[in-house]
């Protein structure tokens, strides 16, 4: 059986950013580190049997990376992660898109978790990790910025503001990473959503979440 490749980019010549600090570029980055689980993510729910498909199926240029070693310390084109979120929905039950999109933010969040965060996931609260959002969004990606409001115990509301290059499914991909935050803080989500999504026409994405301990 024959996959074609998606072919929304076919520039595949671009080459990862290294820089420490956080580029100053009009194209959104990622850094590397983020996503450097993603492939062992798609083997592990889809067999590794279906690698090949999944790059074929992969935007060019998020292909070229995403099956090459990734550099943990690198920015990459936004693009790659959000092809390969895209096609991890693809691929999946349509009833189970949404679930592989939720596994995949609990693995990265699990693989991303050196040894000292995971003494502050013990020792913080959900209250106290989410309010860590800003931070960690400007470690990860070259524009946008993170606001934590509504915030008491057992509640919080995070605004992302400034990234109109978020994706329908890259917004479920970050609702899903702050509600693996709560969770892996000890909170028990009993209510969450997306209370605004610049991709529906709002000035900005806000995600809400409510939890007991």
């Amino acid at each position: 059986m024959n996959f074609t490749a998606n072919p929304q980019s076919t520039t595949t010549n671009i080459e990862p950013l290294i820089s420490f600090s956080r580029p100053k570029t009009k194209r959104a980055l990622v850094r590397g580190s983020l996503f450097a689980a993603l492939p062992e993510f798609v083997k592990q729910n889809f067999g590794n049997e279906r690698w090949p498909e999944f790059i074929q199926r992969c935007d060019p240029m998020a292909a070229r990376f995403l099956d090459a070693q990734l550099q943990a310390l690198a920015w990459y084109p936004f693009q790659v992660i959000t092809s390969a979120c895209d096609v991890m929905r693809e691929m999946s039950k349509a009833t189970e898109a949404d679930t592989v999109l939720q596994r995949f933010a609990r693995h990265n969040l699990d693989r991303a978790t050196n040894l000292i965060f995971r003494a502050i996931f013990k020792v913080g609260s959900p209250e106290f990790m989410v309010g860590k959002s800003d931070q960690v969004w400007e470690k990860y990606y070259s524009k946008g910025r993170m606001q934590v409001g509504n915030a008491g115990r057992g509640r919080a509301t995070v605004q992302l503001f400034d990234f109109p290059e978020i994706t329908p499914t890259y917004t479920r991909v970050v609702f899903f990473a702050i509600e693996s935050v709560i969770v892996k803080a000890g909170g028990k989500i009993t209510r969450s959503d997306v209370t605004l999504d610049s991709n529906r026409g709002d000035d900005l994405t806000e995600f809400s979440y409510a939890w007991t301990m």
